[in-house]
């Protein structure tokens, strides 16, 4: 049996396990699928031209996954003092998903240049800007660069980065995505729509239209309900609801050592649904 390695969904922030001996992974979150780079599997050209989301497995993770309780060791490495579950219990959505927690954590203020160019993550040195308690930041980022208004079709907060799914300002036929790193916003990478291409005025919605203020009120709403335990918010995502009107929504997703869960919320920050 494959030894599976835990890593983090370069798209939505959700916890993957994976094999490193495959060369892609699909979230079963959000359904993207990433490429699994590890040191001898380099991002080919195919990756680097479709603007592939990517999962970088460290050297040492690699080398501990095919020895007997790699996972317990790696969790003593950073400071776990019991080894993690293996199996946990999945996040109900409304297509019956799940996650599993992850030890590999988002790119980190320690990342070296070449490591956040091979992983494709931001280039430029971490400072760290909250967005988690300050969400009109990201925002305020966004319009410096794109202009107002921004229509979006996804936002993805992380503590300290984002991600943005929105119209080309100079070609409204087409959507990129935006991250914004280190008070950056970096160049854009084409997003595929697929048969969603003829839709786009259906996909995306004004930025202007959301009260970023709410963010720290549904974080800790979703921290209090779901009562996962050590449970930490992994990525606040903004996107029209899946279900309903399709009026935007924030869905906060919160990984727990034992569990996950996710809290969705009106724009105005009530409370809608809970999945754990």
């Amino acid at each position: 049996m494959a030894k599976l390695v835990p890593a983090t969904c370069p798209k939505c922030g959700a916890n993957v396990q994976l094999d490193p001996d495959r060369e892609f992974v699909t979230c079963q979150f959000c359904g993207a699928s990433s490429f699994v780079q590890t040191q001898k599997r380099p991002v080919t050209a195919y990756v680097h031209q479709h603007a592939l989301p990517v999962i970088h497995v460290p050297r040492a993770v690699g080398i501990l996954s095919g020895c007997s309780g790699a996972v317990a060791l790696v969790g003593a490495l950073i400071g776990v003092g019991a080894a993690v579950a293996a199996g946990v219990l999945g996040v109900v959505t409304s297509k019956s998903t799940s996650v599993v927690p992850s030890l590999v954590a988002s790119p980190s203020p320690g990342s070296t240049p070449a490591e956040a160019s091979t992983t494709e993550a931001p280039t430029a040195a971490l400072v760290e800007e909250d967005y988690f308690a300050d969400a009109t930041r990201a925002k305020a980022r966004y319009e410096k660069v794109l202009g107002k208004p921004i229509m979006a079709k996804q936002l993805s907060l992380m503590q300290y980065y984002a991600t943005l799914e929105a119209q080309d300002p100079k070609n409204r036929d087409h959507v990129n995505s935006y991250k914004l790193w280190a008070n950056q916003v970096e160049r854009p990478q084409p997003v595929r729509l697929g048969g969603d291409k003829q839709q786009i005025s259906q996909l995306v919605f004004s930025l202007d239209s959301i009260d970023f203020s709410v963010v720290p009120r549904v974080i800790k709403t979703a921290l209090t309900d779901l009562k996962l335990e050590e449970g930490k918010v992994a990525v606040v995502v903004l996107e029209r609801d899946g279900q309903g009107k399709r009026e935007p929504i924030w869905r906060v997703i919160v990984n727990g050592s034992r569990d996950n869960g996710v809290v969705e919320f009106s724009i105005t920050g009530e409370k809608l649904r809970t999945f754990q």
